[in-house]
């Protein structure tokens, strides 16, 4: 330990100050993780329609667009299964990664690029989850949010309506709906 009466005061503050920072990312790691479960958890509780695969053994394809902890931390859930089909996550970086999506998260505040990410997914069979998203009524079906100091999602169901996607009522019982 520093026994310099000057030195010793920096040298906590210096500790304190890296101890709250490793906190800090703790935290966010921590939330980020728990994002990446609720977009698994959703997967589970959604249906798909019956023509969505040829096999019971196809891949659900996971696509994820951003550069955030989340769009990280997805590759967690590769080969873990919705139903029997195993997860196959997708960084997206080209159009041609869009084509198979059945899940799309999307990370953006850019509301232009937000909406041509919706315009290259088949909207009907392809489930868009946002993340505290400002554009998410512009199209979106689920929105992470943190809500009261806890995290949350929004369910537009005027939107979903327009899909054939099913999400389980237990499901909607969890979620804020926001467009009732």
């Amino acid at each position: 330990m520093i026994n310099n009466p000057i030195l010793r005061p920096l040298f906590i503050f210096l500790l304190y100050f890296l101890f709250n920072i490793n906190l800090a990312t703790a935290e966010q790691n921590k939330i980020s993780t728990l994002k990446v479960a609720y977009i698994y958890n959703i997967a589970k509780f959604t249906s798909w329609p019956d023509t969505t695969w040829n096999n019971p053994e196809d891949a659900f394809v996971l696509c994820a667009y951003g550069e955030d902890e989340v769009t990280s931390e997805l590759s967690m859930l590769t080969g873990k299964k919705v139903a029997t089909h195993p997860i196959s996550v997708v960084e997206v970086k080209s159009d041609q990664d869009y084509r198979h999506c059945h899940v799309f998260y999307i990370s953006t505040d850019d509301r232009n690029l937000y909406r041509y990410l919706l315009s290259q997914i088949e909207l009907q069979k392809v489930l868009t989850i946002t993340d505290q998203s400002p554009h998410f009524t512009s199209g979106g079906f689920i929105n992470l949010v943190e809500h009261n100091n806890r995290l949350r999602f929004q369910v537009s169901n005027q939107q979903l309506s327009t899909t054939q996607l099913v999400l389980s009522s237990k499901l909607l019982k969890l979620s804020i709906l926001v467009d009732d």
